[in-house]
């Protein structure tokens, strides 16, 4: 389980065991340990600064988002939607099977997840991470496990004039020589002039998790012209989650092209993995969450929407808590013009605003959720005797 499938993206804090077998817990320390990818994600948001006539000073385009090569630009460089970063509200009101037969409750940020968003492009990297991880993982099993990240990077001065295309053809003729034949292959068309990465220039090269040795360079310069480095092994599936992170974080994106993709014995022809659920359910009685909106209640005052853990980080309210502070969202399937409510905080008055958006996700969701919910409480509601599941300790996450 890595970062981006943790419910509020904290993991604990380390431990350091009594007992030298005990498994000892990761950290954010050691996933951030090996990594720039903290520093590529600050670089994107650095913008110039623009003084008008009047000598005042105001925030300009990012740099990054001057950055283009054959459609390629750099990740969080375009317009995010209405409702990203926005607090969404989603629970379960089957009381009869909750303790004390109060509501459970789940307050997120809602994510876009795209990688052109400027708010929501790190939890692409994230969600890809987790699943590239879980690919090499899964590929591992019952094998050595030799993985290793290289740089190829062609001739710079016959690249001007090339598109992605044929960057791509002859990357493929490469792999050959090279005799590279397990791999992935995340595109970076742009290298940087300072150190703090803030200024793209063009210079495309291909970065790869490689399985096996490559030892031909020598061979490989002299056949195809294409530079190989070696950035070291990958020792351990931490160690794999950080590079994809680290690749990501200032890979080419493009509509409609992936910016991972996947060769030989691991591509998606040749091995299946099964994909993780992002649904929620209920985990007093299993159902799946639908949208709820918060009311305010003379009973009990509403949960908050997030809290703040011992290491200052934004978390969200998971629990239970008074039926009266929530209201079920029902819509109507042939209103197209649907909103979902959402909540933030205002900057000034740091009040809870809320706010309707259009959101077709959670249109989805709350359809999927409702025959489910039906069938449910209809079984309920023939049973004499409901059981009460308390197979969950109900905390803050």
């Amino acid at each position: 389980m890595y970062p981006a499938f943790t419910k509020t993206n904290y993991l604990e804090t380390l431990v350091e065991p009594d007992n030298q077998f005990e498994k000892i817990r990761y950290t954010e320390k050691i996933f951030e340990r090996s990594s720039n990818f903290q520093n590529y994600v600050k670089a994107s948001k650095a913008t110039r600064i623009i003084v008008n006539e009047n000598g005042d000073i105001s925030k300009g385009l990012t740099y990054w988002s001057e950055a283009y090569f054959d459609g390629f630009g750099l990740p969080g460089q375009k317009e995010f939607k209405p409702f990203c970063k926005k607090w969404i509200s989603k629970g379960c009101n089957n009381t009869r099977q909750h303790p004390d037969n109060k509501h459970y409750a789940e307050h997120t940020l809602k994510s876009c997840k795209m990688a052109s968003c400027p708010k929501c492009s790190t939890d692409w990297i994230n969600k890809q991470s987790n699943r590239a991880t879980q690919r090499f993982m899964k590929f591992t099993e019952n094998k050595q496990y030799k993985f290793r990240h290289i740089v190829l990077s062609p001739p710079q001065h016959n690249i001007q004039n090339r598109s992605y295309k044929s960057l791509k053809k002859w990357l493929d003729h490469t792999l050959k020589v090279a005799n590279i034949k397990t791999a992935s292959v995340v595109f970076h068309p742009f290298r940087f002039h300072d150190q703090e990465k803030i200024q793209p220039y063009v210079s495309p090269h291909f970065h790869l998790i490689v399985y096996g040795y490559v030892t031909n360079t020598t061979e490989v310069y002299n056949k195809t012209k294409w530079l190989i480095k070696n950035k070291g092994n990958l020792e351990t599936e931490i160690d794999i989650f950080n590079c994809v992170r680290y690749m990501l974080s200032h890979a080419g994106v493009k509509s409609r092209s992936h910016a991972l993709r996947y060769l030989g014995d691991i591509s998606y022809r040749k091995l299946k993995v099964e994909k993780i659920s992002e649904k929620h359910h209920c985990p007093y009685c299993e159902l799946p969450l639908t949208i709820f909106r918060i009311i305010p209640s003379s009973k009990s005052r509403p949960p908050p929407l997030f809290t703040t853990n011992e290491d200052g980080k934004t978390i969200g309210f998971v629990g239970l808590y008074e039926p009266s502070c929530f209201e079920i969202v029902e819509i109507d399937d042939n209103d197209p013009e649907f909103e979902t409510p959402f909540y933030d905080i205002n900057e000034y008055t740091q009040q809870i605003e809320e706010l309707f958006l259009h959101s077709v996700e959670e249109k989805l969701t709350i359809q999927y959720a409702r025959a489910d919910i039906s069938y449910r409480k209809y079984e309920l509601a023939s049973a004499k005797y409901p059981v009460l599941r308390v197979n969950h300790i109900t905390k803050w996450f």
